[in-house]
């Protein structure tokens, strides 16, 4: 590609004469042959080792935010977390130009809310691409994720092969780290959705302001047309007051909003209710459980309204999902008890899913949780404290240490869950704390098994290890089921 045409919209402090040249091969990763290196380190003395050290890989241009002291051709940018952006844009003539893209963001809510509305938007009859935290999706073919929001040049990539695949709709998830490292400026959105803001990644962002200003990026009329507000949310709420899109849409079940439900019904398998979305009525079937998730189900009906997808469409394409990886997905015991395993790895998101399994649960809530190493430590004693007030029964456990003692984060979690009961127990092998609680579970309970939802690994100290909480649960209730055989054959 030419190098002019690379940097077409980047605002560049001090240009170099292109000429005709031109690049093809960009890395930001200084352990890769290139031919021009984006250096994001923005410190002088990080810079320079790292620029050297892709210099000597053979970089002939680098593209940084500083001028360094060393002989090479140096394009330096105002920004380079914004122009890595747009030269990914650039370099792939911005696929997302050509398809309509949908960006759902909040704290908790945005995969299933990716999920719910590509179903419906295929049950219009379109071709639609899907990128986030479980997966990413070209039409139907299943590509792995790494982040919820892929790095520039990945996540264009991604849009150009579906682009090539015929989508006309891309659905994905946009992260508050995404938004704060400008990974989608170039890239326009014809929806945006705002799921809910409370507490996460303050490891990162510090403060709730901060993180709230991250996602509040989204809706800003120079990324989005039309902003979809869950306005139940204090943050929904404020945010659509100050969007500047050329639409706003609000959806809610307390206050007064354009999408809103009545008659809501929920179970543990799913929901019933009636819908009004701009005075259009509906009753709908969700079939994932959760109070919450009536909340995405209102907010993809506000959308594809806004879109102009028929009301018939959206009803049925609701009630065809019939579930999402590691988003409150049940399982039975033939003992007579049930597990919900469920991605709640925040405050919020364990609060809601509690609440939600207790209004259900004939006899007791039992609670297998952990929370995350090297993330934010302020959590652990409030989720600790979450447990203690809404289960009977707790099991704290590991989840994703990562570089940290386990045990030491059940202890963090402790401090906060001891305040309310002394009714729980320490077990930090994930699989025996599972094991454990489907032992004492009986007829009329429900096991909660929180944080890992889809993930099959654990990290520990940089290695992530096999382990699927679904593989687990999914082996204990075939054995469960076998040895219920065997009885009635003897």
């Amino acid at each position: 590609m030419q190098i002019k045409k690379l940097f077409n919209g980047i605002e560049i402090i001090r240009p170099i004469d292109f000429d005709e040249n031109e690049v093809s091969k960009i890395s930001f990763d200084n352990n890769q042959k290139c031919e021009m290196f984006i250096n994001l380190k923005t410190n002088s003395l990080d810079s320079l080792e790292n620029v050297k050290k892709a210099l000597n890989l053979g970089a002939t241009y680098v593209v940084t935010e500083i001028e360094l002291p060393i002989d090479c051709k140096q394009i330096i940018v105002k920004n380079i977390r914004s122009a890595m952006s747009l030269m990914a844009c650039n370099y792939y003539d911005n696929p997302s130009r050509h398809m309509k893209i949908i960006g759902v963001t909040g704290t908790n809510g945005k995969t299933t809310s990716t999920y719910i509305l590509k179903s419906i938007l295929e049950k219009a009859g379109y071709k639609v691409g899907l990128i986030g935290t479980n997966c990413n999706i070209i039409n139907q073919k299943v590509v792995p994720s790494h982040l919820t929001t892929p790095d520039p040049f990945e996540l264009q990539n991604l849009l150009m092969q579906m682009l090539n695949a015929k989508c006309d709709y891309v659905v994905m998830e946009v992260s508050a780290h995404a938004l704060h490292y400008h990974k989608i400026d170039g890239m326009f959105f014809d929806v945006a959705i705002f799921t809910n803001l409370t507490q996460d990644h303050l490891d990162f962002f510090e403060t709730m302001q901060n993180y709230a200003q991250a996602k509040f990026q989204l809706f800003k009329s120079n990324y989005c047309k039309i902003a979809i507000f869950n306005v139940d949310d204090e943050f929904g709420h404020i945010f659509a007051r100050y969007s500047n899109c050329d639409r706003i849409i609000s959806y809610a079940l307390n206050n007064p909003s354009d999408v809103f439900a009545v008659n809501v019904d929920v179970n543990l398998s799913g929901s019933n209710f009636f819908v009004n979305a701009m005075d259009d009525l509906a009753q709908m079937h969700f079939n994932i459980g959760g109070k919450y998730n009536v909340y995405n189900v209102l907010g993809c009906v506000a959308c594809c309204r806004a879109l102009g997808i028929e009301m018939e469409d959206i009803v049925q394409g609701v009630e065809e999902l019939k579930s999402v990886d590691g988003r409150y997905n049940c399982y039975k015991s033939v003992r007579g008890y049930e597990v919900v395993i469920d991605y709640a790895h925040t405050p919020d998101g364990l609060e809601n899913l509690l609440k939600s399994v207790c209004e259900l649960t004939k006899n007791r809530v039992i609670t297998v949780f952990g929370c995350g190493g090297n993330r934010d430590t302020t959590k652990r004693p409030i989720m600790g404290k979450i447990a203690g007030q809404l289960s009977n029964i707790s099991i704290i456990t590991s989840d994703n240490p990562r570089y940290e003692d386990p045990n030491k984060i059940i202890e963090a979690i402790e401090e906060g869950i001891k305040l309310e009961t002394d009714n729980y127990l320490k077990i930090e092998n994930r699989a025996s704390a599972i094991e454990y609680a489907t032992k004492i579970a009986q007829e009329g309970d429900t096991i909660i098994i929180a944080g890992k939802g889809q993930e099959d690994y654990q990290d520990i100290k940089g290695v992530k290890h096999h382990f699927s909480d679904k593989e687990i649960v999914t082996e204990i209730l075939k054995q469960e089921y076998s040895r219920q055989e065997l009885q009635l054959q003897v």
